[in-house]
């Protein structure tokens, strides 16, 4: 990795380190509570498990959820100080940013550290007689796609059809907010193909009869989840935020190491789920919680797509400014061992 951008990581990550303060979780008794809004997906995973096997309280805070479909009613959320904390993607996030909501990342959620373009929950996904073969993207024009707009499958396939020379108006979109309704909606007819996130890709692969897969990733973007906060939240309750960090990390490594129970207890927050559906479903997401040298490059890609795909004409935002990074580098030396059954960051990249 360069000078630049190791800079850039150990910008983030330092800050003001108060290791000491991070190695003792707050007392059980008058834990604080914090409202944390997540989405009802598998990007968002951990914090179900780190609430249900009580990693949060462990480490001094008892996080209570709100669960909504799209980022969107995350961002929404946090503006009217519904929450104190909230979960989105990256492109949500920088999105936010730009219209000058006071957020800043505190923590990862869904992400690969030793990639800079780990995109395998998102996909397109077509059904039997739509004309569209397997890999072949121009056979998407002209075609009828259900996806959410202004979220993070919509970027996806502005990317995808980008790389492939073809424009957006070059389909046709049905506006599906509620990612449930989409396997409805293909099996039905009314489209042609769907484009999300997981578990809803698995869940119209196994529900909709002979639907299958036109592409699945493919290194476009980084599909990034991140856990954010209110800026005078970081300074009022620093110990608050810590502590939600510290759990974050802790649910994360329970959840990369106890995929099928992980599952079983999103399945009590998000009822309907097919648990043997959302079992094949997590097999596509990692959940590395680490900032490293892809995870900035991911960002800084990401930024250039929201200035050209959707905040046309923005002045470009600091990125390494968008992190409040200290929490993080104090959980990474206070609890080592939340950390270590993953894989080396590429050394270039550190």
């Amino acid at each position: 990795m360069n000078a630049r951008k190791f800079g850039l990581v150990a910008a983030v990550l330092a800050g003001t380190v108060l290791a000491s303060a991070a190695a003792t979780p707050a007392a059980a008794q008058g834990t604080p509570a914090v409202d944390v809004v997540v989405g009802n997906n598998f990007g968002h995973l951990p914090m179900f498990v780190g609430v249900e096997k009580g990693f949060f309280k462990k480490h001094g805070v008892d996080v209570r959820l709100k669960v909504v479909n799209t980022g969107t009613d995350m961002v929404n959320a946090m503006q009217k100080r519904e929450v104190q904390a909230g979960d989105m993607s990256v492109t949500t996030f920088l999105k936010a940013r730009h219209g000058g909501d006071p957020f800043r990342v505190i923590g990862i959620i869904m992400s690969d550290g030793t990639r800079s373009n780990a995109d395998e929950p998102l996909a397109i996904v077509a059904r039997k007689g739509s004309g569209i073969r397997p890999g072949n993207i121009e056979d998407l024009k002209g075609k009828r796609i259900g996806l959410a707009r202004a979220q993070t499958s919509d970027e996806y396939l502005k990317m995808v059809l980008a790389r492939r020379g073809m424009k957006y108006e070059d389909v046709t979109i049905e506006n599906i907010m509620a990612p449930p309704a989409l396997a409805p909606a293909l099996k039905d007819g009314k489209i042609d193909a769907v484009v999300s996130w997981e578990p809803f890709n698995t869940m119209v692969l196994e529900s909709v009869p002979e639907s299958y897969t036109v592409i699945r990733g493919g290194g476009y973007l980084s599909y990034i989840m991140v856990i954010t906060a209110h800026e005078p939240t970081l300074q009022t309750s620093p110990q608050v935020i810590r502590g939600l960090v510290a759990g974050l990390a802790a649910a994360s490594q329970y959840t990369r190491r106890n995929r099928d129970e992980a599952v079983e207890i999103f399945a009590k927050w998000v009822p309907g789920l097919d648990l043997a559906v959302g079992k094949k479903a997590i097999q596509h997401i990692s959940f590395d919680p680490r900032i490293s040298g892809p995870v900035m490059q991911a960002f800084e890609a990401a930024e250039d797509d929201v200035l050209k795909n959707t905040v046309k004409g923005g002045q470009r935002l600091d990125v390494p400014a968008q992190f409040s990074g200290s929490f993080l580098a104090e959980v990474q030396k206070a609890y080592p061992e939340y950390f270590t059954d993953l894989p080396p960051v590429p050394a270039q990249s550190r």
